[in-house]
């Protein structure tokens, strides 16, 4: 498996910085990411934005978790872990709109 190169997670979003404003910053623990912004966006879009960046390291671990116990010949997850990943997977598509 490929060595992930991004800053690892969690990611948390921080915000409104001032009253009235839309844009959300990204952190990982006290590392700044970057800010999401848009004067096109409305201020629902923009949190909805940030959140999804801010979840991106663990979709990509619950990612993981399910295709590894996919390919069940090779898993060393027991059902109640497979049984976490999928729940997890569906709380991250019901939270994203999936």
């Amino acid at each position: 498996m490929a060595e992930s190169k991004f800053t690892p997670g969690p990611y948390c979003v921080m915000g409104p910085s001032e009253e009235g404003k839309a844009a959300r910053r990204v952190f990982a623990g006290t590392t700044y990411l970057g800010t999401v912004t848009n004067t096109d966006m409305d201020f629902e879009e923009i949190a909805a934005n940030a959140e999804l960046w801010a979840d991106a390291p663990r979709m990509l671990e619950v990612l993981r978790k399910v295709l590894e116990y996919a390919d069940i010949k090779t898993s060393w997850l027991t059902i109640d872990e497979a049984e976490q990943a999928f729940d997890d997977a569906n709380e991250l598509l019901e939270k994203h709109g999936g």
